[in-house]
């Protein structure tokens, strides 16, 4: 006797699928897990009235499904409003489209899916806000409806846009116009957005455990044609990299990377470990990620208990994930006028919503609380401290009992006054701006 699931398996008739059809569903299917197609999930709407703001189309269009985003921008003549909707599902995006060509208000509508609207930039300078990126499409004539910036919480060196326009007429106008553009010695890149045409990772070779890097090389022998001569008989290599800045402040610890074509002649030239270059011995390994040695930075310092060392930090919080070191390295040279080269080092410590400053100067490092706190910053008021401070506050916030951080350091600064007191000189003192502190104390 036939089983009866074989024979009826084999009456059915197979349906005729579309080989277009398959391949799509089945790569959709593959980057289901991995990322989701915002074309799928977003509309674009058209000839809004100019009353009409993110609310009131939220309230339009909140019978079409859960949504996820909505952006308005102005039309060029700013006769009409253009509206941008992120749907969390395709089916909310569907429903919205049956709402085109209805009135709203005086004005009809058009309702379309955004499709080969969204460009992708990178390598602008590291400084670029929202507001810089923007001003790139200024003489283009282009409506720009949303600037998605990338979160910096796990990998501090991410540096690229995705960027929404009106039309694929505007988007190949922004590629023409803005793609190996020179901006400040940076060479920008401009593309339309397209997931399955991902351009390689610039720390690929590390992932691949291809790139090595010398630590303890003499100042002196720091010098591409020396390091090639002596790595160029493990195999073909592709690339040295030296950090620039080492010869120059004089590092008796110099380092470099060498990347090589394949991963077996990175493994064998790790045999060069702990050997003689000329007079000091030199340490070659795998090189680490840069964000993983970042974080294992960040970590040491929020666990530090060298009191000298602490004594050159200060702390500026609450900071958004989004904001780079480069941009809060500006803030310090063009707000609060610190020079350049007073600066060691800033780190983004997103686990705390905040950044650790690191100053040459110890006493402008103690100076600073005072002249950064409740200082404006992007937009929001922000406050400086210790790191105790910044988890102090962090903690607070997270438990909706937010209080002023309070400096620690009780004897290297004053305090400003709490209560009032009827002392002419503290009505004074109340009075200062923060200008008049940050003079007070830089001198300037």
């Amino acid at each position: 006797m036939e089983d009866a699931h074989d024979t009826t398996s084999r009456s059915k008739r197979p349906l005729d699928v579309d080989p277009s059809v398959a391949a799509i569903s089945s790569s959709k299917k593959a980057n289901e897990t991995l990322t989701r197609n915002r074309e799928l999930t977003t509309v674009l709407v058209e000839n809004l009235p100019k009353s009409y703001n993110q609310n009131k189309v939220y309230k339009y269009f909140k019978d079409c499904g859960p949504i996820l985003h909505v952006d308005i921008a102005d039309s060029l003549e700013k006769s009409f409003r253009f509206a941008r909707i992120e749907f969390t599902k395709y089916d909310g995006a569907l429903a919205a489209l049956t709402k085109t060509y209805k009135l709203v208000g005086q004005n009809e509508i058009t309702v379309s899916h955004l499709v080969d609207c969204t460009l992708w930039m990178t390598n602008f300078p590291p400084n670029y806000t929202q507001r810089e990126i923007r001003g790139l499409f200024k003489n283009l004539n282009v409506v720009i409806l949303s600037i998605r910036l990338p979160s910096l919480r796990f990998n501090t060196n991410r540096r690229f846009a995705y960027i929404d326009v009106t039309s694929k007429e505007d988007a190949n106008t922004c590629v023409e116009k803005l793609n190996d553009v020179e901006i400040q010695g940076y060479m920008l890149v401009t593309k339309i957005s397209n997931p399955l045409e991902r351009s390689k990772r610039t720390d690929s070779a590390t992932l691949e455990g291809r790139e090595i890097i010398i630590r303890n090389v003499n100042a002196e022998l720091l010098d591409e044609n020396t390091l090639k001569e002596l790595f160029d008989q493990f195999g073909h290599i592709e690339k040295i990299n030296i950090p620039a800045g080492q010869k120059e402040h004089s590092f008796n610890n110099c380092c470099a990377f060498i990347t090589f074509e394949k991963k077996c002649y990175a493994e064998k030239a790790l045999q060069m470990n702990k050997t003689m270059l000329h007079d000091r011995e030199i340490s070659v390994g795998l090189a680490d990620k840069k964000p993983f040695l970042e974080r294992k930075e960040v970590k040491r310092l929020l666990t530090l208990r060298n009191s000298k060392e602490l004594e050159s930090l200060t702390c500026l919080f609450p900071v958004s994930d989004k904001v780079s070191s480069s941009q809060i390295e500006e803030f310090l040279q063009e707000e609060i006028h610190v020079n350049k080269n007073q600066i060691e080092k800033v780190h983004l410590v997103s686990d705390f919503n905040g950044a650790i400053i690191i100053f040459r100067d110890e006493k402008l490092a103690a100076k600073m609380p005072m002249i950064l706190n409740n200082s404006q910053f992007q937009g929001r008021m922000v406050r400086s401290g210790t790191i105790n401070d910044m988890k102090k506050y962090h903690n607070n916030r997270n438990n909706n009992t937010v209080k002023d951080a309070k400096p620690s350091r009780i004897n290297t600064m004053p305090r400003r006054p709490t209560h009032q007191i009827k002392d002419k000189s503290a009505d004074k003192q109340e009075q200062m701006s923060n200008d008049d502190f940050r003079k007070m104390f830089l001198g300037k």
